[in-house]
């Protein structure tokens, strides 16, 4: 049962309810991690506005395997639901989302694929990244496409542990 219960536009506090509307109509429906974030309009505008910056530049496929690749290790169900779901709108392979567990041994994954896990492996289970993978993804990503990365890691280690410390459940 969730700590706190999700609003909806029309009770939430009136700075949240463009954010609430605008996402109603992205997803097609409210989703609960927002709409519990909407009792704290600011935190609920730096979800958003994160999440948002992240898409601009990386490509959706290796955004979505590295925020997938966090919320499974921090084994949030919620966040690995819809990620699932977005890692296949992005060209994720059902392979790749199979396989994701055993990534360095799977010819599923592109070497790029794979660092890119890595560096989702590493900073989420141990908050720091060692040099070589870094210097590997430098071969394929820029500066700007790094710190995207860097904010997809984060912003995914920060929802789980939102979910779980609110108890958010999937509807």
């Amino acid at each position: 049962m969730p700590h706190v219960q999700p609003l909806d536009a029309g009770n939430a506090p009136q700075k949240s309810q463009p954010i609430l509307k605008a996402i109603e109509e992205k997803f097609g429906q409210s989703l609960n991690i927002f709409s519990t974030a909407a009792h704290q309009p600011d935190i609920l505008g730096g979800m958003t506005q994160i999440n948002e910056g992240i898409r601009n530049d990386l490509p959706g496929t290796l955004r979505e395997l590295a925020y997938l690749k966090s919320s499974q290790i921090n084994q949030c169900d919620y966040c690995a639901h819809y990620h699932k779901q977005a890692a296949k709108q992005a060209g994720v392979t059902d392979q790749q989302l199979a396989d994701i567990d055993n990534y360095r041994d799977s010819a599923a994954f592109s070497d790029e694929e794979k660092t890119v896990l890595a560096y989702a492996e590493q900073l989420t289970k141990a908050a720091q990244v060692d040099d070589a993978t870094v210097k590997n993804l430098k071969n394929f990503l820029n500066e700007k496409q790094l710190v995207s990365l860097a904010g997809t890691v984060a912003l995914a280690n920060f929802t789980n542990r939102f979910n779980h410390g609110l108890d958010i459940q999937l509807p």
